[in-house]
C-alpha cells in the first residue's frame, strides 16, 4: 500500500468532536477511521470506569474499594458498547440503513470520547475539590454526556443516511433490542444456575447414599 493510500485512511478521532458531519461522512464515503483506534477508545473507557470507581476522592466516593468487580465494569462498558453496535446494525439492516457494522463501531467509539474524557477529568478533580464544589463534577459529566449523545446522533444520521426522526426511531429500536438481549442473557443465566444447582444437589445426594 502506498504512503498516499495509507494516509487517505487516516482520520484523527479528535477532529470528529468539532467537525462531526465532515468526520463521520469521511468514515462512510471514504473508508476513513480506524478499528484499532476504536478498540483503544473502548479499552480506555473500561480503564477509566475502573479508575473512577477506585480513585475518586474519598469525599465523593461511596463505593467499597475492596469489592471491585472488573467483570461487572466490563459489562457496563465493553459489553454495552458491543451490544449497542450489534443492536444498531441489526436495526439498520431492518430499516434500510446504509451503515456497515465496522462503521457503526468506529462512529460509536469516536462519539464516546467526550464522555470518557469527562470520567478521567472528574476523577482527577474529585481529589482536589471539597463537598461544596461537587456540583462542578456533575456539570462536567452532564456536558460531556450531551456532547457524546449529539455526536452519536450525528454519526448515526450520517452513516445510515437517515433523517432526524428516523435516526431517533432507530435509537429507540436499538435500545429495545439491547434490552431484549440483556433480558434473555439474564434469563438464560438464571436457568443455567438453577440447572447447575439441581444437578449438583442430585450429585451430592448420590454420593451421600453411596
Amino acid at each position: 500500500m502506498s504512503a498516499t493510500s495509507a494516509s487517505s485512511k487516516k482520520l484523527n478521532p479528535l477532529s470528529c468532536l468539532l467537525h462531526p458531519f465532515d468526520g463521520f461522512y469521511s468514515v462512510k464515503e471514504e473508508g476513513k477511521g480506524s478499528v484499532l483506534a476504536s478498540c483503544f477508545i473502548v479499552l480506555v473507557f473500561f480503564i477509566a470506569a475502573v479508575f473512577k470507581r477506585q480513585s475518586t476522592g474519598y469525599t465523593f466516593n461511596l463505593a467499597d474499594l475492596s469489592a471491585l468487580n472488573v467483570w461487572l465494569i466490563a459489562a457496563k462498558t465493553i459489553v454495552l458498547y458491543a451490544l449497542w453496535v450489534a443492536g444498531n446494525w441489526a436495526v439498520a439492516t431492518w430499516m434500510d440503513g446504509e451503515g456497515k457494522a465496522v462503521q457503526i463501531g468506529i462512529v460509536s467509539a469516536y462519539a464516546l470520547i467526550p464522555y470518557v474524557a469527562s470520567i478521567i477529568l472528574s476523577t482527577l478533580l474529585s481529589k482536589a475539590l471539597v463537598q461544596e464544589e461537587g456540583m462542578f463534577l456533575g456539570y462536567i459529566t452532564t456536558v460531556a454526556m450531551i456532547w457524546s449523545a449529539v455526536l452519536m446522533f450525528i454519526g448515526m444520521l450520517t452513516i445510515h443516511d437517515y433523517g432526524a426522526v428516523k435516526t431517533l426511531q432507530s435509537f429507540a429500536l436499538t435500545f429495545a433490542a439491547m434490552g431484549i438481549v440483556i433480558f434473555l442473557a439474564v434469563l438464560f443465566y438464571t436457568l443455567f444456575q438453577q440447572v447447575y444447582v439441581f444437578i449438583y444437589t442430585i450429585y451430592n445426594e448420590l454420593l451421600f447414599r453411596l
